[in-house]
């Protein structure tokens, strides 16, 4: 019998949907508190014999993450775990990769944070800034916008997230240039080209997507040299990881009229600090690490885990395995 270590808000959604798997699988429900029962409300120590994990956003942002990770790190017998995440360059994911004798992640919430990309592009390009100013002072302005038809988007990183933005946009009538290190056209893209060609087409880019995740190659790739080579009306937006981009650097270029805007879901320190020029500044917008948070992209991932979860018990290849 496997026991699965599953957050509380996880189990709500997919409690019913465990039950056919009642002959192999045992839930240890982790509550809020910190403390684990099984789906009768029986008490369970922590890291008593678990061999399955599954983490989510209901664990990663919680005051209890620390605790469920303790209790995985704990077992000796962890035979599998499937993470939300699409990315494992975090230490805390590469440690329970480590830990795991299989370990999948997920691109589940690519279409999520493929909207938060365009609702920031809309933003920008309809000058939301200035409409909301206008309405507070309750000015009657006709404030002229621009339509998303006809941008051109540069998007660094064309993997899952990179992928589902560029339909979108497409869809729309926009043009895609995707950034990726293999050669080769692309289906969803109008043109590819490879990172060493980044700043070649910089300047033709009305807006610039980082999509990318952080490894020692991509530690600040959007530096100051980065910004001098965009259009002074172009906006910057970044969904992959905070350390992708030199903060001084940007700050920088949005002063000196290199960038027109950044809209920003990630920063280098998270959460960030409240003495950070990030968060007051006229030419910024920020949300916190939310993109991929919605409910459909929840329930997709917990598909996925289920589908994993019958392959696991098949003895079959699990969907995005990353190998050790």
């Amino acid at each position: 019998m496997h026991k699965l270590l599953i957050h509380e808000a996880t189990f709500a959604r997919i409690g019913d949907e465990l039950k056919r798997f009642a002959d192999n699988v045992t839930p240890y429900i982790m509550y809020n508190n910190g403390k684990i029962q099984d789906a009768t409300g029986q008490a369970v120590e922590s890291g008593t014999d678990i061999t399955l994990g599954y983490g989510t956003p209901d664990v990663w942002f919680s005051k209890i993450a620390p605790i469920f990770i303790q209790a995985i790190m704990d077992t000796d017998s962890l035979k599998w775990f499937q993470s939300s995440a699409a990315g494992i360059e975090h230490p805390v994911l590469q440690m329970l990769r480590e830990k795991a004798e299989a370990y999948t992640t997920s691109h589940e919430q690519s279409e999520a944070i493929a909207e938060w990309a365009l609702w920031a592009g809309f933003d920008w390009l309809q000058k939301g800034n200035f409409r909301r100013a206008a309405q507070v002072s309750k000015t009657w302005k006709r404030i002229e916008f621009r339509e998303l038809a006809g941008t051109h988007w540069l998007i660094v990183g064309f993997g899952a997230i990179g992928q589902a933005t560029a339909r979108k946009l497409r869809g729309l009538g926009a043009k895609v240039t995707g950034v990726r290190r293999t050669v080769g056209v692309h289906k969803d893209a109008d043109m590819m080209i490879q990172p060493d060609a980044i700043k070649s087409v910089l300047g033709e880019a009305d807006v610039v997507l980082l999509c990318l995740p952080h490894t020692p190659e991509t530690n600040e790739i959007a530096d100051m040299g980065f910004f001098t080579a965009m259009r002074s009306d172009a906006l910057f937006a970044n969904v992959g990881r905070g350390m992708l981009v030199d903060e001084a650097a940007l700050l920088w270029a949005l002063e000196a009229g290199e960038i027109d805007h950044a809209a920003l879901d990630v920063t280098v320190t998270e959460p960030l600090p409240a003495e950070s020029p990030i968060w007051n500044h006229p030419k910024v917008t920020l949300t916190a690490h939310l993109a991929a948070d919605t409910l459909g992209s929840a329930r997709r991932t917990d598909r996925l885990f289920l589908r994993n979860l019958d392959l696991f018990l098949d003895g079959k290849t699990l969907e995005n395995i990353v190998e050790a």
